[in-house]
């Protein structure tokens, strides 16, 4: 069994529900809201079970706690947040609901986001953070 389809049914029991998953030539892991569908970027054939841990986890955060949404939720006394400032804001959210629920998460978010880091994946490389 090859680890993307491992990863898809652990993706499915931990979102309880049949999300279905692709690994597809994208930047980074996203999950659509409407249709259902966790995407998981194609890094490359030695991605550690860490890293793809993490991809599932946060992504099955979202299906789990993220509501679906339109464009008009983000506008506040006319003033409309940008979608970059909500998504960090969502993504911490749900990662700490996520590891909540999954305690053992902890371990594959801290490696995996360290592996994310050593491959420049934030373009954070030389930066003065």
């Amino acid at each position: 069994m090859k680890l993307i389809d491992s990863k898809s049914i652990l993706a499915k029991l931990m979102a309880t529900e049949n999300l279905r998953v692709e690994q597809k030539n994208v930047s980074t892991a996203y999950f659509d809201l409407k249709n259902r569908v966790l995407v998981i970027p194609q890094l490359d054939k030695n991605i550690s079970g860490f890293l793809y841990d993490l991809f599932v986890g946060h992504e099955v955060g979202h299906a789990l706690y993220t509501p679906v949404f339109e464009k008009e939720d983000f506008i506040i006394d006319g003033e409309t947040i940008p979608f970059s400032i909500v998504n960090v804001i969502e993504d911490n959210r749900i990662e700490r609901k996520i590891k909540y629920k999954y305690p053992g998460l902890r371990t594959s978010f801290v490696k995996g986001y360290k592996q994310l880091v050593e491959r420049d994946f934030f373009g954070t490389k030389g930066v003065d953070i």
